[in-house]
């Protein structure tokens, strides 16, 4: 399954890549998102990339269903690693992957931000994958839908942080 998704902001460039890689914005937003257990395993930034590793524990936007269940708990332990690159003074480019302890599915996707110093847009394409025999596009599904749901919220907190 994959997701394409477009977030613009009404703030430039700097300061948003400034937000989504300042370690004050990432633990104020997952506490208004409801996360716990967060910790910032690592970040560093210069001026032509950035790593980013979050680990924290997140409840499904919506009611599991009883097929998945044993794959995906109330809360489940999740790995986010981003890596960021800088394409140009307008733009950067973000390859992330994220690891759901337990579930097998393999989550990936790309960010593109780009912008200026009033306004920037980003670009976010995410893919799902589970090979599980029978049950792995039903797993995928859910996966996807949770995780469009989980970033849209992110993206409604950052907006109102910013």
């Amino acid at each position: 399954m994959e997701l394409e998704l477009t977030h613009a902001y009404n703030a430039g460039l700097d300061k948003v890549l400034g937000a989504f890689l300042s370690e004050g914005h990432i633990q104020e937003k997952n506490q208004r998102l409801g996360s716990r257990n967060l910790r910032i395993a690592e970040l560093r930034r210069d001026d032509e990339s950035a790593k980013l590793v979050v680990e924290r524990e997140l409840s499904a936007s919506s009611e599991v269903p009883g097929i998945l269940a044993s794959f995906h708990k109330p809360w489940n332990r999740v790995r986010q690693e981003e890596h960021w690159f800088r394409k140009d003074d307008a733009e950067w480019h973000c390859e992330f992957r994220v690891r759901i302890d337990g579930v097998p599915a393999k989550i990936k996707g790309m960010m593109r931000l780009q912008g200026n110093v009033e306004k920037s847009i980003n670009y976010v394409t995410l893919t799902v994958k589970c090979d599980v025999p029978f049950l792995g596009s039903k797993i995928a599904k859910f996966l996807a839908k949770d995780s469009h749901a989980k970033i849209e919220n992110e993206y409604q907190v950052t907006r109102e942080l910013l």
